[in-house]
């Protein structure tokens, strides 16, 4: 059976550039458009922005420096948003962080220059750079659906305390995560990885404290020859104790030190076969996770060295997706592209993470650091085909699913929002089409305002 219902809904909000979701990339792309001139809103469902790295208690950013550790590339307004949590005591800076550090979890490779930060130093910083921007923000508002007309969007419909409404805007920004505004649009899109049908697995953050560091240093330290990426951090505990492991599906427990001394993030959690555009696939991850953070917690507390006096300071308030729609744009960028550094001329952000990828078939995974100094993403990646006034950001760009591996990292989603919104600004003004914005001036504009986007 199916209902018809039916509403006349009011303009709530008209606005140049609407960003839908303020994640790291909806963060970038708000501050970018109104610093750009453009008249913006940003909203989110939750009641705090950072999407992944608030709500999802993801830390650390991972790497924002080029290969070689010799230079910050993901800069701009993450690199703004850096120096004023730096400034609060916010952020461990990424200038100062190598491999075989707690901060990296201990790996010896593939882990310098993150930067562990405190969760709310993050809301702090954000919301104030936004509201500095001149940015409007508007939380506990969900996103509902797309007025279209043709190949153009009209506005997007909204659901909050106040009801639905309609927010016009004359150019949308998707930083939904998801791909969900350009789905509703109708842009094509596949979900995971094309070839082989594998969604990277989700995973639910947990923060444990009161840890003994130099007992697990020691520790560590004694087991230095056993860590390696997905099979490092107490791989040893579990092939010691598979009766307390049992059949979790994880080889090993990433432990990354955080902000607070005595504290760790633990990124451990893994749940199969979730796609996270379902709400029952949600709704499933979120309750074996919290089983799971409990499971990861009283198996070190059990049985790891420095743990036996540890406390559960919290899980996160929402599941940790790594992968689902990879949206088709004017460009796509592919995982042969990161493997080989190749380096475009078009390029809006640059970076050196790893190729990191979880897959249900592996407890461990694979982790393929850049050969290069750093890849590059074109602009035409966040631009979606068929749309005329759509631009998406995030992890959900134009890129397979061996690229999407590498370009999901926090800290370059902000950059991919910063580039959007600034070339969102620049279409409004020239009234032009977003796919039309002269790449040689908003590259230009990009470096004036802060980011590196290449050599």
């Amino acid at each position: 059976m199916a209902y018809l219902f039916q509403q006349n809904l009011s303009v709530s909000r008209s606005v140049g550039v609407v960003v839908v979701g303020a994640g790291p990339a909806g963060i970038g792309a708000a501050i970018a458009a109104a610093r750009n001139g453009a008249k913006t809103l940003v909203f989110d469902s939750k009641g705090c922005i950072g999407g992944m790295a608030t709500g999802g208690m993801i830390s650390p950013f991972m790497t924002s420096y080029d290969s070689g550790c010799e230079k910050m590339i993901i800069r701009g307004i993450f690199e703004e948003m850096i120096d004023r949590m730096n400034a609060i005591g916010g952020v461990i800076h990424p200038s100062g962080v190598r491999n075989k550090q707690p901060y990296a979890s201990y790996f010896p490779v593939g882990h310098n220059n993150v930067a562990p930060f405190n969760r709310d130093a993050f809301k702090l910083v954000g919301m104030q750079m936004i509201r500095e921007s001149g940015a409007e923000l508007l939380l506990h508002t969900q996103f509902v659906d797309v007025i279209k007309e043709d190949d153009h969007l009209v506005g997007v419909i909204i659901s909050n305390k106040d009801g639905l409404s309609v927010v016009e805007a004359k150019l949308v920004i998707d930083c939904s995560g998801d791909a969900d505004v350009a789905a509703r649009a109708g842009v094509p899109y596949v979900i995971g990885n094309e070839i082989d049908g594998n969604i990277q697995p989700a995973s639910m953050f947990l923060k444990i404290g009161n840890v003994d560091m130099k007992t697990v240093g020691a520790d560590m330290a004694k087991h230095a020859a056993e860590l390696r990426p997905f099979y490092g951090p107490y791989s040893w505990l579990i092939k010691e104790h598979p009766e307390d492991w049992g059949d979790f599906p994880r080889a090993e427990i990433c432990i990354f030190a955080d902000v607070e001394d005595g504290e760790f993030r633990i990124n451990c959690s893994r749940i199969l076969d979730v796609d996270a555009t379902k709400t029952d696939d949600l709704t499933r991850a979120t309750m074996i996770g919290q089983e799971q953070c409990y499971h990861i917690f009283n198996f070190l507390k059990k049985h790891a060295p420095g743990f036996e006096n540890a406390q559960l300071r919290a899980t996160a308030d929402t599941i940790g997706i790594r992968e689902t729609r990879h949206i088709e744009g004017e460009y796509k960028l592919t995982g042969e592209e990161v493997a080989s550094c190749t380096v475009h001329k078009d390029a809006i952000a640059c970076m050196a993470t790893n190729m990191d990828t979880h897959n249900k078939d592996n407890p461990g995974g694979t982790l393929n650091p850049p050969v290069g100094p750093y890849f590059t993403v074109p602009y035409l990646c966040l631009v979606a085909k068929g749309i005329d006034n759509l631009l998406v950001a995030g992890r959900s760009i134009s890129a397979d699913a061996g690229a999407g591996s590498a370009i999901r990292m926090m800290p370059s989603c902000m950059a991919f929002g910063q580039a959007a919104g600034t070339a969102a600004a620049m279409a409004l003004k020239e009234k032009i089409a977003p796919k039309d914005v002269d790449v040689v001036r908003l590259r230009q504009t990009l470096v004036a305002q802060g980011a590196f986007v290449g050599d």
